[in-house]
């Protein structure tokens, strides 16, 4: 697992700084009143809080085993993925979002056995990089999908008027359908997604995120050969653009959730998608299959595509400005709570894990 230093004092730390904590959280007050909106930590508070200084001691010992350990006792549910993001935004003000991120990326490609499984399993791993990329890459996916969805949504409702779909499915088809143009409207819009994309190029990513992907690829590569462009696009397009592209409200691309046809036609085309991204033909038997040239004929453009966005000229890091990372009130006393309740399972795994280390 990554390590920062084969100094063992983290776990008397943990100790030393689990002791100054209550044996349990404090007992909830109910009121009757309505919650006011989180406020946030300024930095001067969170230098002069001792909660968050004694919270800050048990996070960011010398190595990584124990913020490790917390991430494996995260609920796989919407109040894991708020204390998720808590720990990030703590991370993030103390500039240790390249050791994390990178110690994921690690991770990923040690504990992945076959390179076209890479990024299925949604293990922690996985969920902090999505977090991530979908933190600093929000106004990318913005720039980038507004234009090309817009435009793939007017062609929808037209076809819609006409009582036609943009299935290849046979029993999917309607009446009025022609599957000669359905295959037409997908390569047109796919081609347009993709050049959006390769038009946007890793400038627009950012330093941070090419780094990322250049990091997953050289290891990649090292593991299992000539797999580079395949993994940095089950990351790139299979996990980060293709779900903000079906759930467009959720990422900021549109102010209404898609309504059951329009929801289907993006589903069908994110399908397109990843098989161009990934360059993995249909099977011959696939409805789908009628795609196959186009992902063949688009293969070369896929892998300048994963190329250009791995491809960092250097290894610099852009560290957030502290004074500008802004801590929500409720993130301290949350992350308490966790550690104040599984301190017991996230010291084992923090042993177990510099077990495996040494």
């Amino acid at each position: 697992g990554p390590s920062m230093s084969a100094d063992k004092a983290w776990k008397q730390a943990v100790l030393k700084g689990a002791s100054k904590m209550p044996s349990r959280p404090p007992r909830a007050v109910h009121s009757t009143a309505p919650r006011g909106k989180d406020k946030d930590f300024s930095p001067e508070d969170l230098d002069n809080d001792f909660k968050y200084q004694n919270l800050f001691e048990v996070l960011f010992s010398p190595d990584l085993h124990l913020l490790s350990a917390m991430f494996e006792v995260m609920p796989e549910d919407a109040s894991g993925d708020a204390l998720l993001a808590a720990i990030l935004r703590l991370v993030d003000r103390s500039a240790r979002t390249e050791q994390i991120m990178k110690a994921c990326v690690e991770m990923e490609v040690a504990n992945t056995l076959d390179a076209t499984t890479m990024f299925r399993r949604n293990n922690m791993s996985l969920r902090i990089l999505k977090m991530h990329l979908y933190k600093v890459g929000a106004k990318y996916l913005q720039d980038t999908l507004r234009g090309p969805l817009t435009q793939f949504r007017e062609a929808m409702d037209r076809k819609r008027e006409a009582g036609c779909t943009l299935e290849l499915e046979g029993s999917r088809l309607t009446p009025n359908d022609s599957m000669n143009q359905n295959v037409k409207d997908l390569n047109h819009f796919a081609s347009l997604f993709v050049n959006e994309l390769r038009h946007k190029g890793p400038s627009s990513l950012g330093k941070n995120m090419v780094q990322i992907f250049s990091q997953l690829r050289v290891l990649s590569e090292a593991r299992f050969p000539n797999s580079g462009h395949r993994v940095v696009a089950g990351l790139f397009m299979v996990r980060f653009v293709l779900p903000a592209l079906t759930s467009p409200m959720q990422h900021g691309l549109s102010e209404f959730a898609p309504d059951p046809y329009f929801a289907r036609a993006l589903k069908v085309l994110a399908d397109v998608l990843q098989h161009m991204a990934t360059g993995e033909p249909y099977p011959r038997e696939s409805p789908y299959a009628a795609m196959n040239p186009v992902i063949e004929h688009n293969a070369r453009d896929m892998k300048q595509l994963f190329a250009a966005i791995s491809g960092a000229r250097d290894d610099a890091w852009e560290h957030s400005d502290p004074k500008q990372v802004m801590v929500q009130s409720k993130d301290v006393p949350d992350l308490l709570r966790l550690i104040v309740n599984k301190m017991e399972i996230i010291e084992r795994h923090a042993y177990l894990q510099e077990q495996q280390h040494e």
